[in-house]
């Protein structure tokens, strides 16, 4: 069994009186007040002992509590690692799907003559398109649009629209002459060809990534009324979207 300190020490005390026999009662005196001393000291000795202890255990717990906090951040960034992954393994194959469409879609195209013609002033590229499908056709203007060749991509595809304007990638080709449009320097002609998205296939996806860029192509010509605008619309209506993301980021950088 453990003998507690203030005990001991009492004890201790005590067995002095009791030898010191005849001793002066100043002595027992001074013996009671050190006592006293020694009891008050210990007192508060353990005060601080067990504010130590509770300063200790505090710590501990908010320790354990940061850890289970690192903890589920560091599972949801694994998981949103997997799912990326997942995604870009994904869009690689459909990317070499792409390619190889785009691949046959080329050969197709170099076999024809590709000198104009006298009528109408058209290349023969524009007449073989009209013997194209739908879908050769997207191909090669997003050939053109993949190789930098931005004028001739947004004229392809605003002829593909011409030919086939409720596909399921029309308002993809919509999208595309928008991009042309800002890559050339013409962001006010991006500026329409985005909106068309939005009054045209006001269901498609390309809708919230088409208002962004109508907000950027405001900001390059200065008009940050508007880009908040719609940096605000893209928030308020897609809020989880990436593009939500992107419009924060530019209104935190006021453009």
């Amino acid at each position: 069994m453990t003998v507690r300190p203030r005990y001991l020490i009492a004890g201790a005390v005590a067995a002095a009186i009791a030898a010191a026999g005849c001793a002066p009662s100043g002595y027992y005196r001074s013996t009671s007040s050190s006592l006293d001393s020694l009891l008050t000291t210990q007192a508060q000795m353990q005060r601080r002992l067990a504010a130590l202890e509770q300063k200790v255990e505090s710590t501990r717990e908010g320790v354990q509590a940061t850890r289970a906090s690192s903890d589920t951040r560091l599972s949801e960034l694994n998981q949103r690692m997997d799912m990326l992954q997942g995604k870009l393994e994904e869009s690689g194959v459909r990317f070499t799907q792409l390619a190889q469409k785009v691949e046959n879609v080329k050969q197709r195209i170099s076999s024809s003559d590709s000198v104009r013609v006298a009528t109408g002033g058209r290349s023969t590229r524009d007449s073989t398109a009209g013997g194209m499908d739908p879908e050769e056709a997207y191909q090669a203007a997003y050939s053109d649009l993949a190789s930098g060749r931005y004028g001739l991509a947004k004229e392809a595809f605003t002829e593909y629209l011409r030919r086939y304007p409720d596909t399921e990638v029309s308002d993809n080709a919509q999208y595309w002459i928008g991009e042309c449009a800002y890559a050339l320097g013409d962001f006010q002609g991006a500026i329409e060809a985005f909106k068309k998205i939005a009054e045209k296939y006001p269901r498609g996806d390309k809708v919230p990534a088409a208002l962004l860029k109508t907000g950027i192509a405001y900001a390059r010509l200065k008009d940050m009324d508007q880009a908040k605008r719609y940096y605000g619309m893209v928030i308020q209506r897609y809020p989880r979207s990436d593009e939500a993301r992107l419009a924060r980021e530019r209104l935190a950088q006021k453009g």
